[in-house]
């Protein structure tokens, strides 16, 4: 008899790639345990295991204390658990850091993939990805040498000038060289506010990629707007319309009349009254946070001083590792150093490792 085999990812975005990637079925851990928001709390634990002899988990690195509990009571006795994931990226929102402290306690089986093959070898964004990590400066090509290198470096000194310059990207530099902004670009930002934060860049990506014109029905909300074509992002989770924080979506109709949104996601169309729109953001720019377990085709960071209480290698490294074909750094080498130089995990005090330790009997 066969072996059951489920997929699964903290997000969306990386379930979805998940699937892409290995031609199965993958759902969100959500998904998976069958949140039920009647009773705010899952469907599948410890008394309804789930229906599963191996369990893949993929981006572990972004599970949390409370989530990972929750999955991992939900795991039948008998069954196979692959965590895979990479602890070099930003730890979870919520509380812990469960995927290092499990590598840490040394009570479970690790297998690391250290070799690069030679396709990935030849990728700047790879080797500059292995720079950041071990702590030292990226090898930056400035944006006028585009062929050289899949990894660019556009300079600017302030704030106000790495907005002009993410314009200048999007509406003239990157059109130029066949890559369209709408489609294959993500600017991720280690903030919302500031000149380079999401709220601003937005405002101004906005009329830039998506502009007012006909058939694109726009609702005016507060002191920005919606429009028919524009990306946004689900910023909460919620339960009744099985969307949850993180996930992606282009807005697909506008109903005036009912003061409706519909926007469609990876998996279906989802309707939003108006009372609700604010779980929505717009997603031309998103925070680096935001963006774990995706990738996009180009990827611009800005990264800047006024920043710098968020600037971390993970960060970094995060944002980079985003990006399929094409990075672009903005900003000045001072921010960029920085956020080298600062490791965001031993700010982070947790005691899992050390519980599973001193536990008697094998964590798995």
């Amino acid at each position: 008899m066969g072996k059951t085999l489920t997929l699964a990812a903290p997000t969306g975005r990386a379930a979805q790639r998940l699937s892409e990637m290995s031609g199965h079925e993958a759902r969100t851990i959500h998904r998976l345990l069958a949140f039920d928001p009647k009773s705010m709390s899952f469907r599948h634990n410890e008394e309804n295991p789930l229906p599963t002899d191996a369990l893949v988990v993929d981006e572990t690195s972004m599970l949390d204390l409370f989530l990972a509990h929750s999955l991992f009571k939900a795991v039948p006795q008998r069954a196979q658990i692959l965590l895979v994931g990479d602890i070099d990226q930003l730890p979870s929102v919520g509380p812990g850091m469960v995927l290092r402290d499990l590598i840490h306690s040394e009570r479970i089986p690790v297998v690391r993939l250290t070799t690069i093959f030679r396709q990935a070898a030849q990728s700047h964004i790879i080797q500059n990805a292995h720079r950041i990590n071990t702590g030292q400066f990226p090898q930056l090509t400035p944006t006028t040498r585009f062929e050289k290198s899949d990894c660019l470096w556009l300079e600017a000194d302030e704030p106000t000038l790495g907005a002009e310059g993410i314009a200048h990207l999007v509406n003239e530099y990157l059109p130029r060289h066949g890559i369209d902004p709408v489609r294959d670009v993500q600017i991720l930002s280690p903030a919302t506010r500031g000149d380079v934060g999401t709220r601003q860049l937005n405002t101004m990506l906005q009329q830039a990629l998506n502009p007012p014109g006909e058939g694109k029905t726009t609702l005016a909300r507060g002191s920005g707007a919606f429009r028919v074509g524009d990306r946004v992002i689900q910023q909460v989770n919620d339960y009744q319309r099985e969307v949850f924080n993180g996930d992606l979506g282009t807005i697909s109709r506008i109903d005036l009349d009912e003061q409706e949104v519909r926007v469609q996601f990876a998996e279906r169309e989802v309707t939003y009254d108006y009372a609700d729109l604010n779980e929505l953001s717009l997603a031309w720019a998103i925070t680096i946070h935001k963006s774990q377990g995706s990738e996009y085709p180009v990827v611009i960071l800005p990264l800047f001083a006024q920043h710098y209480m968020l600037l971390s290698r993970n960060l970094l490294y995060t944002g980079l590792t985003r990006a399929q074909r094409r990075a672009i750094l903005v900003g000045p080498t001072r921010a960029i150093g920085m956020a080298v130089n600062r490791v965001m995990d031993r700010e982070r005090y947790t005691a899992l490792a050390d519980r599973l330790r001193g536990s008697e009997d094998s964590a798995v």
